[in-house]
């Protein structure tokens, strides 16, 4: 039995939770939870971080449609990237959220501003990102690490990399 905590939008604990569309809360596991609260903590008062996804039970209308997105990204993505086919399922798959709460997809906010790695999500140009990622690599670098510390592993596709989606290992 999973031991999954719901958070709706908000700050809690420190944690900021901001969902991703078209979700209005986020399942989380409790020690994930735990985990980036002491996240939150360790980092420098100008970092927030942002949780944004979490656990995510197929057997939903949630789940429903995101399968339907996922079908229409994926042709957008072949028709748009079409020397990127073998990231696919690195990008569209449900890298665990499906399975429990322990795979969460992090944001954070810099000096009160959210910072978007990729603000054209999945399709966001590999030269922007490269961008992004220069223009916010030293907080980035302090996200990452503090994840790390705390035994989470940040996904190796480099756009999943700049989702931040990573997984507590146990």
């Amino acid at each position: 039995m999973l031991n999954l905590m719901t958070l709706p939008r908000g700050t809690h604990d420190g944690l900021h939770v901001r969902p991703r569309w078209p979700a209005r809360r986020v399942l989380l596991d409790v020690p994930a939870f735990k985990k980036l609260q002491t996240i939150q903590a360790r980092l420098p008062d100008e970092i927030g971080l942002i949780l944004t996804r979490g656990f995510e039970p197929a057997a939903t209308h949630l789940g429903f449609a995101r399968k339907q997105f996922r079908a229409l990204g994926i042709g957008l993505f072949r028709l748009m990237y079409p020397g990127r086919r073998s990231e696919i399922t690195d990008i569209f798959g449900s890298n665990g959220h499906d399975v429990d709460g322990s795979h969460v997809d992090v944001s954070f906010q810099w000096n009160g501003r959210r910072v978007r790695l990729l603000p054209l999500g999945v399709f966001t140009p590999p030269s922007m990102q490269r961008r992004r990622t220069r223009q916010f690599a030293s907080p980035l670098a302090k996200v990452c690490a503090a994840l790390i510390q705390e035994g989470f592993h940040i996904h190796n596709n480099p756009t999943e990399s700049l989702q931040i989606h990573c997984d507590l290992i146990s």
